[in-house]
């Protein structure tokens, strides 16, 4: 009977990730600062330099990474669910394809990082550096980057519904058919924004800088654009835009509408 339960308590606690990570494999990545498909589960990687390193494959999920420095490492197809990487460094780093559902990464600085057909469901990017980051065809349904920076970043066709941008800087950033149905960009700054094609039912768009965005053809049923500033906007063939939505909008001579709109000017 006791030889059943202790079995039985090792089933679980390996289901379930309580065991530590593989101690052989912890030392291979301390010495090296590489290790390749390695089991680092729960590992406690805080403020390790690791520049460089590759880990492509590694299951690092619940590791605590706090401070980390991660640069131009390789993080392809990673397990990093649930990890905590505040104020980690992972700038030019590759994560494309890998799995950070519900990962931490407030005040990460991440400039140029890869994160194509990543899964970021649940993410929390809130106040990072993501300038110049590359997230096409990336799933972040729920993500949360309030405040962050993510100017010149790429979504191209990620999927990112019900996301949080209040307050970010969006500054040129690329959204081309990306889905962001009841996403937030409340005071946000989108100026020179592409968001051509993108769906953007139901989004927010309280007092948010769309100067010289670009919403061609863009679904905009529903969305809310008040005190928005659209000065230089394109908004030509953008579906489900009615007139309400605009009223309580400003934009210039430059702002392109649909026939029968019109906008006032921004004082």
């Amino acid at each position: 009977m006791r030889t059943l339960v202790l079995s039985v308590l090792i089933t679980f606690l390996t289901s379930t990730g309580v065991l530590a990570f593989d101690a052989s494999e912890f030392k291979t990545l301390r010495e090296t600062g590489s290790c390749g498909g390695c089991d680092l589960r729960g590992a406690k990687l805080q403020s390790m330099v690791l520049k460089d390193a590759y880990l492509k494959g590694a299951n690092m999920r619940d590791s605590i990474m706090k401070l980390i420095n991660l640069t131009n490492a390789n993080l392809q197809n990673t397990d990093m669910r649930r990890s905590d990487l505040e104020k980690a460094i992972l700038t030019d780093a590759n994560l494309e394809s890998a799995i950070l559902q519900e990962a931490d990464m407030e005040k990460a600085t991440m400039t140029g990082a890869n994160f194509r057909q990543t899964d970021l469901r649940g993410a929390d990017f809130e106040s990072a550096d993501i300038t110049g980051g590359k997230f096409q065809q990336a799933d972040i349904r729920k993500g949360n980057f309030k405040r962050a920076n993510l100017a010149r970043a790429n979504f191209s066709n990620a999927k990112i519904t019900d996301g949080n941008f209040k307050r970010s800087n969006m500054s040129e950033t690329i959204l081309t058919k990306a889905e962001l149905r009841d996403s937030n960009f409340a005071r946000a700054n989108l100026t020179g924004a592409r968001l051509d094609e993108a769906d953007l039912r139901q989004a927010n768009f309280y007092r948010t800088e769309l100067v010289n965005a670009d919403l061609t053809d863009a679904n905009v049923s529903d969305a809310s654009f008040w005190g928005a500033n659209l000065s230089g906007a394109n908004l030509k063939d953008t579906k489900g835009l009615e007139q309400e939505q605009l009223d309580d909008a400003c934009g210039d001579k430059a702002t392109v509408l649909p026939n029968r709109r019109t906008i006032a000017v921004c004082q």
